[in-house]
Parts: structure tokens; sequence; C-alpha cells
């Protein structure tokens, strides 16, 4: 299983395994491959996807965020 962890500008997926491979989309739009977390800036806006993968299975999460008042 994996959760998904937020927080004001850090966001990090954690997956139970080694050799994963971890792919993040802004909007559909790509952030980054390679790192099980990002930093994002204040104003960021849109939705987050973070897709990780290995040679057995594959998942993915979603989230909403909005910029910082």
């Amino acid at each position: 299983s994996y959760w998904l962890s937020e927080s004001v500008n850090h966001l990090l997926l954690q997956w139970g395994d080694e050799g994963l491979l971890y792919s993040w989309t802004l909007n559909g739009d790509p952030l980054m491959d390679g790192n099980s977390t990002i930093d994002l800036d204040e104003k960021t806006d849109g939705n987050i996807n973070c897709m990780v993968k290995n040679h057995v299975s594959h998942g993915q999460k979603t989230i909403r965020v909005k910029p910082c008042p």
C-alpha cells in the first residue's frame, strides 16, 4: 500500500519496496522522474500526480493543490 503526505510545499509518496521508478506531473505536464519527493513553490496550482512502478506492479495517486494565500 502507499500513502501521500501533504504539507505546504513538500510532497512525499512512500511505497514499501525497493527498486521503484517515480514519475511526477502537474496538470499532466512532467515535473521530474526518479525521486520519491518533490518540493513545490507556494504558487503551485493544480493536480499533482505521482506514478510509481517496479517490475511487479504499479500505482498512482493524484491530489489537488492550491496556491498559498
